[in-house]
Parts: C-alpha cells; structure tokens; sequence
C-alpha cells in the first residue's frame, strides 16, 4: 500500500498542478472500488508549502514552520519534499512596502489552506489505512488587522 502511495506521489507532485480532486468512483459490477487517486491532495499541499516558503520573510511568524508537517510527510515516504518558490510572487512581495506584500501572502496562504484543508478531507476519507496522515497545518492569522498595517517597512 504504502508502495502504490509513492508511486502515486512520485508520479504527479512534480507535474502538472491543475486536475481537479473527486472522491473514488463507487464500486464496479464486479465489487471492487477503483484506487483513490491522490494528486489533487499533493498538489494542494505543495502549493501551500510553496506559498509558506515564498512568504517566510515577508509575514510576523513562520509559515514555513506552521506548514512543518508537510516536510515530515514526505521525510515519512522516504522522498525529498518539493521545494519551489513562486517567483512570480517573490518579485511583488519585494517591490511593495512590506503591508501591501504581507497583507497579499497573508490572503493567499488563507485561501491555500481552505483548499488544502478540503483536499485534506477527501484525502483522509479515501486514503487506504496504510498510506500516512495528512499533516496538519496552521494558517494564520499571520497579521494583527486585515490589510497588515500595523507593519513597518
């Protein structure tokens, strides 16, 4: 079991990052229940750690330790864990005083975690017994009001 997880992360967490999750399809005729298929789940986390590890900096407190889990995950498969940053993200978060960009990574991370928490859902409803946890994460509050005013530059 844990053999079939990994080739199903090694498979598709390093490509493409846009299918959509379902829960596994009901029993075939014959009984048996097609394998759950765990791609939207990993991609949904590693676009949350990604997001952890391009706002480490620009955020009061540490993303990239509240999203720690996510590492021991993959130390947990044997697997080094993806580590990208969103450099699209990166360049705007350094051309802004540090409000404007803390208040942009505060929001993304936000939204991330509701994806990743309803993946994370799916995932552990359909995952076989054998295939690890998925890790918990903290999103925030990352800043004392909304919009991160209280930062200086």
């Amino acid at each position: 079991m844990i053999r079939s997880f990994i080739l199903a992360v090694g498979a598709g967490v390093f490509g493409t990052l846009a299918i959509a999750q379902t829960p596994a399809p009901p029993a075939a005729e014959g009984g048996t229940q097609a394998a759950y298929d765990p791609m939207r789940f990993l991609e949904t986390m590693v676009n949350y750690r990604r997001l952890a590890l391009t706002c480490e900096g620009t955020l009061p407190g540490s993303p990239l330790a509240d999203s720690e889990e996510i590492s021991a995950f993959f130390q947990t498969l044997g697997m080094a864990e993806p580590r990208a940053i969103d450099t699209q993200l990166q360049r705007l978060t350094k051309k802004l005083v540090r409000a404007q960009a803390a208040s942009i990574c505060a929001e993304r991370l936000a939204e991330g975690a509701v994806i990743y928490g309803e993946s994370a859902r799916v995932y552990t409803q359909n995952k076989p017994d054998a295939w690890p946890a998925a890790p918990r994460i903290s999103a925030g509050p990352w800043c004392a009001s909304v919009t991160c005013a209280e930062l200086s530059f």
